[in-house]
């Protein structure tokens, strides 16, 4: 902080910081925004996977009525065979949430705080400084 030896070179000090300041707080707020979208993701794939079990449900059963005719039977299997590819791709997106990717976003979301707070105290100490030289 002693390398600032004027009202000048710390008011243009501390805009400098403000700006990388600026940055960082709006790295955070995409990453807040990144959450609340990931979070609706989550939600809708729970959704939908809970629709298509209940879809795979409902055309075991049909399937299981002896009465139906061929082209009923072959509809239904077709059905149940898309349905079944739904579930099984929804189930697996829904297991692989998680590991290293969530873990790295944290690390970042961590560092961006961190700059935010060290940022911050570098402001203040130069608005400091500034105040205590002579104008």
């Amino acid at each position: 902080m002693n390398t600032l030896k004027t009202r000048p070179q710390c008011l243009e000090a501390k805009d400098k910081l403000e700006a990388e300041l600026d940055g960082y707080q709006n790295r955070n707020q995409n990453l807040d925004f990144q959450d609340r979208r990931d979070g609706r993701t989550d939600a809708s794939t729970a959704q939908r996977l809970a629709k298509a079990t209940s879809q795979v449900t409902y055309l075991t059963e049909q399937l299981a009525n002896t009465g139906l005719s061929e082209k009923d039977r072959l509809r239904f299997e077709d059905q149940l065979d898309t349905a079944t590819y739904q579930q099984k791709r929804l189930s697996r997106r829904a297991t692989n949430a998680g590991g290293a990717e969530d873990f790295l976003a944290e690390v970042d979301a961590d560092q961006v705080d961190a700059q935010v707070t060290l940022l911050s105290g570098a402001i203040a100490a130069v608005q400091a400084r500034h105040d205590a030289l002579p104008a």
